[in-house]
């Protein structure tokens, strides 16, 4: 009986093994497609805004030339809040479009990313921050130079994030959710768990997988693996088990981390703490 017992139970954990490599198998080319989009936009950003850089050197960075640059990086990017430039103190002295004009002289000198960007002199992709147009979204920054290669400030472009994720990687076969990592998600279907952060919201205190697996994402550039939570994010709360396989996009050294997931059968877990 005992020898029955333990071929039930290997076959099982057998078969178990077998469905979650077939699930990982599944995900891994949906997972492919949507890194290599993410990351070709990124580059498209980084050739343009780098362009724009180039052009804004030896001109008035005040002037309707510096305008136009700037009108033009933001041309055809519906995620884009607006571009603007900053001297070599952090100052803003130039913004568009016009309706954000009004924050043209502000200082955003004590913001970690421009701190970098005029630290380094590299480029930046900051992490998300509550901007002062009243919006969580990243900034990406790019360096002035003059013709001597003395630093004269930077121009930068404000994203809405999820606005530029969301075309990227929606209407795929499984879900795709990303997050910063620091536990961080910066794009989500489901819009009510965007900014929040697995590792430190309430909401997520019961699901001790899911926060383990999160924490294995935040120090690995990728891997699979599986945790428990709600089916459909925070709207339909029956809990599930799902398998899931994650990678890594970036600009300038700052990573995003993508993980496709899929529900695995059985669908249903118990409670948390039951």
């Amino acid at each position: 009986m005992k020898k029955l017992v333990m071929f039930v139970m290997m076959a099982a954990i057998f078969a178990s093994a077998n469905v979650f490599a077939a699930e990982i198998s599944d995900l891994m080319p949906i997972l492919k497609q949507a890194k290599k989009s993410i990351n070709s936009t990124l580059s498209e950003i980084d050739k343009d805004i780098k362009a724009a850089a180039n052009g804004l050197s030896g001109i008035d960075l005040k002037g309707d030339d510096a305008r136009k640059i700037l009108n033009g990086l933001r041309k055809f990017r519906p995620y884009v809040v607006d571009c603007a430039i900053i001297n070599a103190d952090g100052v803003k002295i130039t913004v568009e479009p016009e309706e954000y004009r009004q924050y043209e002289n502000a200082d955003r000198s004590s913001l970690p990313h421009v701190i970098e960007l005029l630290k380094t002199k590299k480029p930046v992709l900051s992490n998300v921050y509550a901007s002062a147009e009243g919006v969580n979204a990243v900034s990406i920054g790019y360096p002035i130079f003059s013709d001597k290669g003395e630093l004269l400030g930077a121009v930068k472009m404000l994203i809405r994030h999820e606005l530029f994720l969301k075309p990227l990687v929606e209407d795929k076969p499984c879900k795709i959710w990303i997050m910063q990592p620091n536990g961080l998600i910066i794009y989500d279907p489901d819009p009510e768990e965007v900014g929040k952060n697995i590792f430190t919201d309430p909401i997520f205190k019961s699901f001790e997988d899911l926060i383990s697996f999160s924490k294995t994402v935040a120090i690995s550039n990728n891997g699979a693996g599986s945790y428990d939570f709600y089916a459909g994010g925070l709207k339909d709360k029956t809990l599930v088990k799902k398998v899931a396989v994650w990678d890594t996009v970036g600009l300038y050294g700052t990573e995003w981390r993508v993980v496709a997931m899929e529900i695995q059968d059985p669908v249903e877990v118990k409670q948390p703490g039951k």
